[in-house]
């Protein structure tokens, strides 16, 4: 097989691994699909757990899952675009998990962790003062915030010069991140609602309702 396809291949099975799921299942015996959001990564098992387990997968999420899969990948020298596809599949895996028969988290701390893997550090810095002084401190609250950085991260890259194929993967973080906010993990859409409305929550939100603590504090 050729290096290339070996190493994409082996990013999306590695971003796959449910390290969310097996953290919560096998040390806490909590199953986080039946809680809360019901999704497969850091912010819900911090939910359901508490903050330290929480923070420490979502620290592997990011360094272990995104940002060493690039790291071997430009050990071996393969061409940018190789490397810049080998980020984006590692953020598919862990979105779309074939162990979890494609569900998953929602890929903010492996897209960091991708980032960081090509020393982006405008676009890093950018999105922890949005998320910093917009979500933390203003609504208490990142997920419209995240859409934020989404959304302007690409242009950021433009600011800056980025190669061409930085910034067509920062388009195309941006479309996978914001196509997992609408499917979320094939739910059905909250009842409460008409399609139209949740899935415009989805977009801002990142969740079916409109207030956080309706959605965390539910048991599937």
């Amino acid at each position: 097989m050729e290096i290339s396809t070996f190493l994409i291949l082996g990013a999306y099975f590695w971003g796959a691994i449910p390290t969310a799921y097996l953290t919560g299942r096998y040390i806490n015996g909590v199953d986080i699909r039946t809680y809360g959001s019901g999704n497969v990564g850091a912010a819900n098992l911090t939910e359901t757990t508490n903050r330290l387990i929480g923070t420490t997968v979502g620290v592997f999420d990011c360094v272990g899952k995104g940002t060493l899969p690039i790291f071997v990948a430009t050990l071996l020298d393969v061409p940018t675009t190789i490397q810049v596809t080998v980020g984006l599949a590692t953020v598919s895996g862990h979105n779309w998990s074939p162990y979890m028969r494609f569900r998953g988290g929602r890929g903010i701390a492996t897209s960091i962790g991708v980032l960081l893997g090509f020393l982006m550090w405008p676009e890093l810095i950018f999105g922890v003062i949005v998320l910093g002084l917009g979500g933390v401190l203003i609504m208490r609250e990142t997920a419209l915030f995240t859409l934020v950085v989404i959304v302007i991260l690409p242009f950021i890259g433009v600011l800056f010069n980025r190669p061409p194929e930085f910034v067509t993967m920062a388009i195309a973080l941006g479309l996978i991140l914001i196509t997992k906010r609408l499917v979320a993990n094939w739910e059905t859409p909250h009842y409460k609602y008409p399609l139209s409305k949740v899935l415009l929550y989805r977009l801002l939100w990142d969740r079916d309702v409109r207030y956080k603590n309706e959605w965390t504090s539910r048991q599937l």
